[in-house]
């Protein structure tokens, strides 16, 4: 009788010990689904974080060093109407997309072009390169001529009337010598850029912009500009609202004024570039200091029939609509 005691005690011990381990077994991979499952549904969370560029509210376009909670938005500041058809806010020290619309609808972008023209050429020329103008960059926008025939210029000069006055035939001039010391196409350089940039979703066919068949978006007019500011050249020049050149000879003085009408206007303004042509319309990239804080925006302007008011709500919407530190 004690040996069957002793044996019911063992099998039942025996199916105490096997179902524990049938239980555990089972919640434990009942947890191992429910950590992947919650794994999963935080990648799609992320993924549509940083794809969703669109939306009207803040969303960070590129990592951080370091988690920031500002800058904090204000709920009782409405967002601005403008009449752009694409544009952007970006906070360039915590690297947040403030506030956008169509940021990457593909628009044609003007003089806007002329910040990449500006980014190949300084990587291709010198400051004392000289740049001939040729028949071939005389008046090409129609508008009158910016140059005399076969003047010739320091690159660095044509580089700031370029910058400044918009200048298209200093733009044309400065491809057309880059082309010879090189052989290569300079759109083709310009598009090879753009690609190492990040510029995946804009074609470039002339070193001005006139050219309304090409495109490029918002977002990727910020990659150009973030990517642009480590230029000191193009920093200085689109700081000045007026400059005085001459050719090499000293023969022939030309007087250029900035095509950006917000000198005075902004008075913490770093720079801006603007550009226009009747299928682009206006198009403005502008950055602001912001007084408050040890920061600063970028506002990119496209499509607009007001593109110095779109780009001013844009920037004073920033101090209004949100607390930054």
């Amino acid at each position: 009788m004690r040996q069957k005691v002793t044996i019911l005690t063992i099998l039942v011990g025996g199916l105490v010990f096997l179902s524990f381990f049938i239980v555990y077994g089972d919640i434990r991979d009942r947890a191992e689904i429910t950590r992947t499952q919650n794994l999963s549904l935080a990648l799609i969370h992320s993924s549509y974080a940083s794809e969703d560029l669109n939306s009207q509210t803040a969303g960070y376009i590129l990592p951080v060093s370091e988690p920031t909670y500002f800058p904090i938005r204000k709920s009782d500041v409405p967002e601005p109407l403008l009449e752009a058809k694409s544009f952007l806010l970006y906070d360039v020290k915590n690297a947040k997309l403030l506030f956008s619309k169509n940021s990457r609808q593909q628009l044609p972008v003007a003089s806007l072009t002329k910040l990449l023209t500006a980014i190949v050429s300084l990587e291709h020329l010198s400051p004392e390169a000289v740049v001939e103008i040729g028949q071939e960059s005389m008046n090409i926008d129609k508008e009158g001529a910016d140059f005399y025939l076969k003047e010739r210029f320091y690159f660095k000069d044509m580089l700031a009337a370029m910058l400044v006055k918009s200048s298209n035939d200093a733009a044309s001039a400065i491809a057309r010598t880059i082309e010879i010391k090189t052989g290569s196409s300079f759109p083709d350089l310009m598009n090879k850029k753009a690609l190492q940039i990040g510029m995946t979703n804009s074609k470039f066919l002339d070193p001005a912009g006139l050219n309304d068949s090409a495109y490029s978006t918002a977002e990727d007019l910020l990659k150009l500009t973030r990517y642009a500011r480590r230029f000191k050249e193009i920093s200085e020049s689109l700081t000045k609202p007026a400059i005085d050149l001459f050719s090499i000879d000293k023969k022939l003085p030309h007087h250029f004024v900035s095509t950006n009408k917000l000198f005075g206007v902004l008075p913490n303004m770093v720079g801006a570039k603007t550009g226009y042509t009747d299928g682009a319309l206006g198009c403005i990239i502008l950055e602001e200091d912001l007084s408050s804080s040890d920061t600063s925006v970028i506002a990119i302007v496209l499509g607009s029939t007001e593109r110095f008011e779109d780009v001013q709500k844009l920037v004073n919407w920033s101090k209004a609509a949100f607390r930054w530190e």
